[in-house]
């Protein structure tokens, strides 16, 4: 991976911007032009890396056990997103998955009929989709690497980045790759957290008012992790990626959704078991009353021409 200079902006960019929140985990720039917010962290995308273990070329059993706990823990979440899809593709089509995580919504898509196609840079994702659910066409490679762009452009009907856009290094290039992979008339699907939410909204204003010695739950949004989150859009952002990239807006809503248990997210902030026994249902109660829409989905469609890749894109 190459240098980048941090001060440019990954969406616009607009150059000179600075540091804007100092976090446990992360420092977070904001574009002073666009306002777009991400971190001065970069993974090595072509390394044979995991998130959950050193381990490559084999399962980890605690790895295994993390995707079944916590990956495949929300039936509901995999329920919106296999319905969102079916409402503009009833029938099957080609699929590409990217980012797919523990490949359960990929193996429903294939039960429904898709031909499913799936990247996950994980390699230990990467090995559980193989070993355990028997997916046969998925790959470690990126997404803008000649394999896919020479060999699959204008393949897929259907692309999906669940949870992917907020973990990697360059979001507009990566966009921008994908919607060449698609169809004229395919579709582009996106869900990720939006920082029009309260949640990011709150620790804004917890640093704005405390000159930065606070930073409430920013300090859980960020993280200068394998795979950790680099950036957050907000719904203005997101239709500025969409508009770089040449796709029509067909749908952008915020929707509340927990992608883990509330214990995952509790636990990253007291170790007390005793609180964590008094919290928990707590927090249950609490969202079930208050639905956060912390959140957004967007749904594009590429019309009949397609902008060509970026030419001066940073280094993927």
């Amino acid at each position: 991976m190459k240098e980048y200079d941090f001060s440019t902006c990954k969406l616009c960019q607009h150059p000179g911007n600075t540091i804007g929140y100092r976090l446990q985990r992360a420092n977070v720039y904001v574009c002073s032009q666009c306002g777009f917010h991400y971190t001065d962290y970069l993974d090595e995308e072509y390394a044979p890396i995991s998130a959950h273990s050193e381990q490559t070329e084999q399962l980890d059993p605690k790895a295994v056990n993390y995707i079944r706990e916590k990956l495949e823990s929300n039936a509901g979440r995999f329920q919106l997103q296999e319905q969102t899809v079916l409402r503009y593709i009833p029938d099957g089509a080609t699929l590409l998955d990217v980012g797919f995580g523990g490949g359960i919504f990929l193996r429903r898509m294939r039960e429904k009929g898709f031909d499913c196609y799936g990247i996950e840079l994980d390699r230990q994702y990467l090995l559980y989709a193989r070993e355990h659910l028997q997916m046969q066409q998925v790959e470690s490679i990126p997404v803008q690497d000649a394999y896919w762009q020479e060999q699959y452009k204008g393949f897929f009907k259907v692309i999906v980045l669940w949870d992917v856009l907020e973990h990697v290094n360059f979001p507009r290039e990566l966009v921008q790759a994908a919607v060449q992979l698609l169809q004229p008339g395919g579709y582009l699907f996106i869900d990720t957290p939006c920082r029009d939410a309260l949640y990011h909204r709150s620790g804004e204003w917890m640093s704005r008012i405390s000159g930065g010695r606070f930073n409430g739950l920013l300090n859980l949004m960020y993280s200068n992790h394998r795979f950790g989150h680099k950036q957050i859009f907000s719904k203005k952002d997101m239709q500025t990626l969409f508009g770089q990239a040449g796709l029509e807006m067909a749908s952008l809503q915020q929707f509340h959704e927990m992608s883990f248990p509330y214990l995952f997210y509790l636990r990253k902030i007291t170790t007390n078991q005793g609180l964590l026994k008094i919290l928990e249902p707590m927090a249950r109660f609490f969202f079930s009353l208050v639905p956060v829409k912390n959140k957004m989905m967007v749904v594009g469609r590429r019309g009949d021409e397609c902008l060509p890749l970026t030419v001066d894109s940073p280094p993927l």
